[in-house]
């Protein structure tokens, strides 16, 4: 997903990927309007100005906080996001309520802070949107883009600060030079609130790659960040201007190969939360199920093993031997939709040459003439036309359609919009559900907020 945000009253916002340890910084939330519906952004030292976020990991506890609002606790590689469901997120709350722990989730939702009167301490949480329960492939995979939009933000960042300008003027030259609208707005605020340092950014860099390795298995966990934004040192911001690295390849186990998984992910609804796939701390979060339906991929989805979590420490930030272990784990993906459709198209085409030799015999014997025919025929094509419009299951036509699409660069998101409703016959709205579906089940993301890319 994008480190860009949308800004202006009524425009959905992009859901930003980052760490929880980089939230747990933030102490910082404004509005850039005093309009009644304008959105309320929390910002973080690196400049991210978040209204909504994205974030995957294991869901350890959940507690009752009152009598209508609940409390998760959701762990990634660096630290815990906090989760609040109170009775205006009824799915969500019924979720938590009905989810065994620990269990990998993933999570959309409204960035919020909080402090407590008499205090100087500023609380981060999640005021969830949508709560899925997905496998550990979709976590390392987000664990793998999330340090990627880490480093790209720290870069920007660092040459933020290398600039003279600050304020407005910053904000308007980070925007010449390329830098997103939504990260541009939030790295002056971020430089005047936190004094962000390179000190900091180098710490974070670190941990970020730290997430990654140990996706990649080249390190068992990720040393705390313990350093204040505007923490002095010795740390350079030539060494931190250029990302340097390709996060993306550093695992094949971070789902880096280009089959999607349509992983034992559950809508954010009553009717998912109950029927859990777990009954305790120790049962399957998932079990591998479905053949690949790339014939590349041989061998992958003959896997059938169920991956364990294991015991969890709600307290621990780091991940288990056994949690990593479930990286090995590979999980295929029929899409039957596009062989559905296309046994109806069949049986009309195979109707066409008896069609064809009854109009052949029609027009010998009566001398008839031959224009109705081809319509009907017309007709015929029309009506194989109509049922391949009309796929079964939205999603994954959307993810081919933007596979299809896609030139490396990523795929405008309006233009993806209208071919689908094109050539699917479906509204707007849907094909905007089956996107948002895509991002949160880990098989696309978006670059920036106008485009999306398949994973």
């Amino acid at each position: 997903m994008s480190d860009d945000g949308q800004s202006g009253a009524g425009r959905r916002e992009v859901a930003y990927r980052l760490f929880a340890t980089e939230f747990e910084d933030a102490d910082l939330s404004y509005s850039e309007s005093d309009e009644e519906r304008a959105p309320n952004y929390v910002v973080t030292p690196t400049g991210a100005r978040i209204n909504r976020l994205f974030a995957v990991g294991v869901l350890t506890e959940v507690e009752q906080v009152s009598d209508d609002v609940l409390r998760g606790r959701v762990v990634d590689p660096t630290g815990a996001f906090v989760l609040y469901a109170g009775q205006y997120q009824p799915d969500e709350m019924a979720f938590l309520e009905a989810a065994d722990t620990p269990t990998f989730v993933a999570v959309t939702g409204k960035a919020r802070t909080f402090q407590p009167e008499d205090s100087d301490r500023v609380f981060t949480s999640i005021r969830p949107e949508t709560i899925n329960e997905v496998d550990a492939e979709t976590r390392d995979r987000w664990t793998v883009q999330a340090a990627e939009h880490t480093l790209d933000r720290i870069a920007a960042m660092a040459g933020a600060i290398a600039r003279e300008e600050r304020g407005d003027d910053l904000r308007a030259a980070l925007q010449d030079s390329g830098v997103g609208e939504g990260l541009a707005a939030g790295i002056p605020v971020a430089v005047d609130h936190y004094g962000t340092t390179p000190t900091y950014l180098a710490a974070l860099r670190d941990t970020a790659l730290d997430a990654a390795r140990v996706v990649a298995g080249t390190t068992d966990e990720v040393e705390s960040l313990d350093v204040n934004p505007d923490a002095q040192g010795d740390a350079r911001l030539a060494d931190l201007t250029d990302v340097g690295v390709e996060v993306g390849r550093v695992s094949d186990a971070a789902g880096a190969e280009g089959s999607t998984t349509e992983a034992p992910s559950q809508p954010s609804s009553a009717g998912a939360a109950s029927q859990p796939t777990s009954t305790g701390a120790d049962d399957d979060v998932a079990s591998a199920a479905s053949d690949e339906n790339e014939s590349g991929e041989a061998g992958a989805g003959d896997e059938t093993d169920s991956e364990e979590l294991g015991d969890f420490d709600p307290g621990e930030y780091e991940l288990e031997d056994e949690t990593r272990e479930q990286i090995e784990e590979e999980y295929g993906t029929e899409f039957q939709s596009g062989t559905e459709v296309e046994e109806p198209g069949s049986a009309d085409i195979e109707t066409e040459p008896d069609d064809a030799g009854s109009s052949t015999a029609d027009q010998a014997a009566t001398s008839a003439e031959p224009e109705p025919e081809p319509a009907e025929q017309d007709t015929t094509e029309q009506s194989a036309e109509t049922v391949a419009e009309e796929p079964e299951d939205l999603q994954a036509a959307v993810v081919d359609l933007m596979d299809e699409l896609d030139d490396g660069s990523g795929i405008d998101r309006d233009a993806l919009i209208e071919t689908a409703t094109e050539r699917f016959g479906v509204d707007e709205d849907d094909v905007e559900d089956a996107i948002q579906g895509a991002l949160m089940d880990g098989q696309c993301y978006e670059p920036d907020d106008e485009t999306l890319k398949p994973i």
